[in-house]
């Protein structure tokens, strides 16, 4: 099978959605199929070998982060691939182009809504003039409309398909596909690059947030969550438009010489970096899935999430990791409660992560293609 993935954001930006293409392009490719990625384009000294790129500016209000320019769709470049089937991932410009060119070309396109977009537009809109309410409003009405119009659309968790159909969504197909873990590299281990020594915290409590440092994930608790707890550290492993909130938290709170910033870490050795925590923990009511803390559990670490979203899909307190609802006070607590784990939680934590093997999930998504494949063959065979 021909797969085409139009995506929002791919490399040079580093986020939860590139990582899931990547992990999804690997485990399809591994199963005998091809899959082209059609991204915009982030210029020329960032474009990768065998990316189809379309034309874009830089997005000003997040940075990293690039815009397809309108109305061209490059239409060629998909005419080129002959896929038989459009796979967008993203809620903004790329989803419509694909959707306009699939319609061209008469294959079915799906969506992946990956990242609850109208959460972020307080943070990162540009029309900073116009009333949050009023934004949210109009975006939902284009998301509803794009998602209608898809042959498919998928999400990660039960909980973000609710939501949509709350807002009106009706998908013509719509399934809920985990984003794998590959349970051969994120598991337990010890290497040669330690940042206990790296870092001079040999002998401390480590604490960890892995991901992109943006608003909306509230890094900065955890540095006062982390200024509570003695003989701690916070490892913030990551980038983003709010590292300089997070060091003012720590200035703030007269912990900047606790709190270190590694920037992004190539993924070959996040297995090590995660195994050098003692906790990891996300503040983010933000996430579909929450990649990272699942990474984090399937190399035997507790974890530590708020009860909402994903997180209270697929972790069960107290069981494989700890949920906190309220504020620094409880999640303090519950950092502690992860930090005197005796070692069951994780190992259930692991258990749990095993459940979502990359195969599995590759499997259910070329099932997903097969049926939307089948079913616009027969639409067309109906048009004869």
């Amino acid at each position: 099978m021909r797969i085409a993935f139009l995506t929002d954001s791919y490399h040079p930006t580093v986020d939860g959605v590139v990582t899931i293409i990547d992990t999804f392009k690997a485990s399809l490719e591994s199963l005998g199929h091809k899959v082209f990625i059609v991204a915009p384009d982030p210029g020329e000294e960032n474009r990768i070998e065998g990316v189809r790129y379309f034309p874009a500016v830089a997005f000003t209000s997040y940075e990293g982060y690039f815009v397809p320019i309108l109305p061209s769709n490059k239409l060629e470049v998909l005419k080129e691939i002959r896929p038989d089937v459009i796979h967008t991932f993203g809620a903004a410009l790329m989803p419509l182009k694909g959707l306009i060119a699939a319609r061209a070309l008469r294959i079915p396109a799906m969506l992946t809504m990956t990242t609850m977009v109208t959460d972020t537009l307080g943070y990162y809109s540009p029309l900073k003039n116009v009333p949050a309410e009023l934004q949210e409003k109009v975006a939902w009405v284009y998301l509803r409309w794009l998602m209608n119009s898809m042959d498919g659309v998928m999400v990660h968790t039960r909980c973000i398909m609710d939501e949509l159909e709350a807002h009106g969504v009706r998908p013509k197909d719509g399934r809920i596909i985990p984003a794998g873990i590959n349970t051969d590299v994120f598991k337990p281990t010890v290497g040669p690059f330690d940042i206990r020594d790296t870092h001079n915290i040999r002998g401390k409590k480590v604490l960890m947030h892995v991901g992109r440092i943006s608003y909306e994930k509230h890094v900065d608790d955890i540095v006062r969550a982390m200024a509570r707890i003695d003989d701690s550290v916070l490892v913030v492993v990551g980038d983003g438009p709010a590292i300089q909130s997070v060091k003012d938290a720590a200035e703030e709170c007269g912990v900047s010489d606790r709190v270190v910033f590694t920037g992004f870490i190539d993924r070959v050795i996040l297995p090590e970096i995660y195994s050098v925590a003692d906790v990891c923990i996300s503040c983010s009511r933000f996430e579909t899935q929450g990649l990272s803390i699942m990474e984090a559990m399937a190399c035997g670490r507790p974890v530590v999430c708020p009860n909402a979203r994903a997180f209270s899909e697929i972790i069960t307190d107290g069981v494989d990791g700890f949920l906190f609802d309220g504020g620094v006070d409880e999640l303090t607590a519950r950092i502690q409660d992860a930090l005197a784990d005796d070692g069951t939680v994780a190992q259930r934590g692991m258990e749990t992560a095993a459940s979502y093997s990359e195969e599995n999930c590759a499997k259910m998504l070329l099932s997903m293609y097969e049926d939307l494949i089948d079913r616009k063959n027969e639409e067309l065979g109906k048009e004869r």
